[in-house]
């Protein structure tokens, strides 16, 4: 530009640098630019980087939980700078979640339900859902439809794919479904549902749940669900199943028909070819019982004297009010448990909405008045108060003369 006779001021408008600039390189060419990065100012959150990674791994990313917990380790920081920091620890954790996981033979298998639809039965529609079971190694994949995906359902068809696999893995991944665990405590550590959980260690596997923000970490099952609506639920066009049953015997034909003859579009492999690995390295289950599972709920007696199961309110001996009692439905009956004791049986309500009440619960049943501590009136009912009149008053009215 210079040679072209382009002035100083002139240059430093064109490239927007200032003019003092342009004259320093015009008079060294060959100068080279230095840039001096400022010291960063140490953060109140480095010293305790190395936790919270720790942590992170363990699956806890709430920033309320970690606040907590690096104010007992002597965090003066504020929540601003925690949250800035987990940020791009989040969004990190998004990308890396599309990475897919492999793992060896007979080590994990994924468990997930799919919502396929409804079948109508006695004249009411009902949700169908789909059960699918997918080893990790092979893709090998068991499904079965259900009603629902109650714990006693959901237990039941685990060890229906335990059956027809011929064996159990080391572990099996799940996501965040109530029936497997009830809650996170303060510290983040999973709390697994007491049942589930005795039924993991009989059975032999190690449960263990997607981590939040890590969604697709069960990518393999849940292209099981896809797979199976897509491509069975298709199949079905023109021929449609009877019922529950026949739709399960038809499920079952295409997924030992199809689905595992199928060369997998991630592994590049038939899934029968890597079968074949998998199965010998699954626990073997050979003459073991089935967990024994009883379909029952803890529920707590109202003050009334009935217990809600299943959308109805059954009875119970009124001296039971306010305690926790076992309820089970078993061969169209409902039972009531107080520990070992069963203190109710009534035959299961037809329908929802239902009052089914057996009158010997409640008789002799205190109705005292309780005031809790409570302002209240008292209304004692009788005849209303009558003002007595001599009979001449009432003469005086008739002739007129009465005011």
């Amino acid at each position: 530009m210079k040679r072209q006779g382009l002035s100083i001021q002139a240059i430093s408008q064109l490239l927007g640098y200032d003019r003092k600039t342009v004259r320093k390189y015009l008079l060294e060419p060959e100068a080279k630019p230095e840039y001096r990065q400022r010291p960063k100012p140490e953060s109140k959150l480095d010293r305790f980087r190395s936790y919270l990674e720790e942590r992170l791994s363990a699956g806890v990313w709430s920033a309320c939980v970690l606040l907590r917990e690096l104010r007992e380790r002597g965090y003066q920081g504020g929540y601003s700078i925690l949250t800035d920091w987990l940020r791009p620890k989040r969004q990190m954790a998004h990308v890396v979640a599309v990475r897919r996981f492999e793992t060896p033979p007979g080590q994990q298998a994924q468990v997930d339900w799919g919502h396929l639809g409804s079948i109508e039965t006695n004249g009411l529609e009902r949700k169908l859902w789909g059960f699918v079971f997918t080893l990790g190694y092979s893709r090998m994949m068991v499904a079965t439809a259900a009603l629902n995906q109650k714990l006693g359902t959901l237990l039941r068809l685990h060890e229906a794919a335990f059956a027809e696999l011929g064996g159990v893995p080391e572990e099996i991944l799940y996501d965040r479904m109530k029936t497997v665990w009830q809650e996170t405590d303060e510290r983040g550590e999973i709390v697994w549902n007491p049942v589930f959980l005795d039924f993991a260690r009989y059975w032999g596997f190690k449960p263990r749940l997607c981590r939040p923000y890590r969604a697709q970490t069960k990518g393999k099952v849940e292209s099981g669900v896809k797979y199976v609506r897509r491509n069975f639920l298709c199949s079905l066009q023109g021929r449609e199943p009877s019922g529950l049953d026949d739709f399960n015997t038809q499920l079952r034909a295409w997924v030992w028909g199809v689905a595992n003859k199928r060369v997998h579009g991630t592994t590049h492999v038939s899934v029968q070819a890597r079968w074949d690995a998998d199965q010998f390295s699954l626990q073997r289950i050979e003459g073991r019982a089935p967990y024994p599972y009883l379909d029952e709920e803890l529920r707590k007696v109202a003050r009334d004297g009935f217990v809600s199961w299943r959308g109805s309110l059954y009875s119970v001996p009124w001296i039971y009010a306010g305690k926790q009692v076992w309820v089970r439905g078993e061969r169209g009956e409902v039972e009531i448990h107080y520990g070992e004791r069963r203190i109710a049986r009534h035959g299961e309500a037809p329908h929802r909405h239902l009052i089914v009440r057996d009158a010997e619960h409640h008789e002799g049943i205190p109705l005292g008045a309780r005031t809790d501590g409570k302002t209240l009136v008292h209304i004692r009912s009788q005849a209303p108060a009558v003002e007595i009149r001599p009979l001449d008053a009432y003469e005086s009215v008739a002739l007129g003369g009465g005011q």
